[in-house]
């Protein structure tokens, strides 16, 4: 024989709820969102702010990433420049924990010295004796194109590179004459390259008629080399 089962009604009002406990779930995944929704805000501020300040310091070749709460800055830097005072700037931001130092530092003299060095090699390599005119005038000669050409890319591969065009003349004729016919075979020169995209800030054209001979002008021989361009390096 079995026991009896007890059976009990509670009033509504005692019966346990279960919004409660619905609206406490609901709550805590809203917060579990925001908190979300403010991680993810937080590497896009301190980016934003970091980029602000490198464009402030006016350095270039710098770059910033966010990891967390952390800044990494990357980029190529002369070694001679101190980067404390920018790291202090962005270890400021808000929300930032550390700044991460990841420069690579080079000796800007010393690259200076190599890539003029490397242009000068270049430079002394062209032949300019192909360079020639028309007799009696500025006009360049068929078959000068190949070494202006040479010096075109050579400045345009160094823009920071300034250059002095020569015109020399032989001592046949007035020597005014010699001087304003070098003086516009330079600037033919000239506007050769310019016609080139190089820029006429690059360049300085300068004639000295026949002052500056060097073979013998007594002789045809030495009178054609007399008569030439030279390209030569401003420092």
């Amino acid at each position: 024989m079995s026991a009896p089962t007890l059976h009990f009604n509670l009033p509504d009002a005692e019966r346990p709820s279960i919004w409660p406990w619905l609206i406490a779930l609901l709550c805590g995944v809203c917060l579990l969102f925001l908190v979300a929704q403010k991680l993810q805000s937080i590497p896009a501020s301190l980016q934003q702010q970091a980029e602000q300040q490198l464009a402030s310091s006016q350095l270039d070749n710098l770059t910033v990433d966010v990891d967390g709460r952390d800044l990494i800055l990357q980029g190529t830097i002369d070694k001679q420049l101190s980067m404390a005072p920018l790291i202090k700037q962005l270890s400021n931001i808000d929300g930032v924990r550390i700044v991460k130092d990841d420069l690579r530092r080079f000796d800007a003299v010393e690259a200076e010295i190599q890539q003029t060095q490397q242009f000068l090699q270049v430079l002394s390599r062209i032949n300019l004796s192909a360079v020639s005119f028309q007799a009696g005038s500025n006009s360049i000669a068929a078959g000068s194109e190949t070494a202006l050409d040479q010096v075109v890319q050579l400045l345009r591969n160094n823009p920071d590179k300034r250059i002095r065009i020569e015109g020399h003349t032989d001592d046949t004729g007035p020597a005014s004459v010699n001087l304003r016919l070098s003086q516009e075979r330079a600037q033919a020169v000239a506007r050769y390259l310019e016609s080139g995209n190089v820029s006429a800030s690059q360049m300085i054209a300068k004639g000295y008629g026949s002052t500056q001979p060097i073979a013998d002008n007594t002789t045809d021989s030495g009178r054609a080399k007399n008569r030439r361009i030279e390209i030569s390096y401003v420092h």
